[in-house]
């Protein structure tokens, strides 16, 4: 399922491209039932000597989000809820993940990350984790919208378990910058 998981990213990216030229949707393989909306990257801030700030992506590749966070476009890579807000809209924009794929990446994740979006309009927006926390599955108000631009990732918990699913999910919080 992992080499699934990462090999699909290349398709995945491959219809990204496509779609940053012509605005509309492309999806990855013919019969998919998802297209990519947008491009997520972690970024790392190191000061220089100048004390300016610098902005590094993380060592690993950039992750293609999916639209709807189902079962199978998971598997697939992470994927926006359809109930959340667009990128480039006010409101709470929650994207889902696998804790053993894609989202693998937030174990260790820290307040002060930064988290690069870009939208189809090819608008990158920065922003900040400001709380990071563990939660039922049952509790909704992670994904609830407060009226202001915000970032909810996703994911189950705890990583490297060796079951699957289970009623806990790791949430990180970013704001814009």
């Amino acid at each position: 399922m992992q080499a699934k998981a990462h090999f699909a990213q290349f398709l995945i990216q491959q219809a990204w491209q496509k779609t940053l030229e012509d605005r509309k949707p492309h999806k990855p393989w013919s019969w998919a039932d998802t297209h990519p909306v947008a491009k997520l990257e972690f970024l790392s801030t190191t000061t220089s000597q100048g004390g300016r700030q610098l902005h590094d992506r993380d060592n690993s590749d950039s992750l293609y989000v999916l639209s709807g966070a189902t079962g199978r476009n998971l598997a697939f890579g992470p994927a926006l809820m359809l109930s959340s807000s667009e990128f480039d809209d006010q409101g709470n924009t929650v994207i889902a993940g696998h804790r053993d794929t894609h989202f693998a990446r937030l174990n260790g994740i820290k307040v002060g990350q930064l988290i690069q979006v870009q939208s189809v309009s090819g608008k990158r927006n920065l922003y900040r984790v400001f709380a990071t926390q563990v939660t039922h599955e049952s509790d909704m108000s992670v994904v609830q919208d407060r009226g202001e631009k915000e970032l909810t990732l996703v994911t189950c918990y705890p990583f490297g378990a060796n079951f699957s699913g289970g009623p806990l999910r790791f949430v990180v919080k970013a704001e814009p910058i």
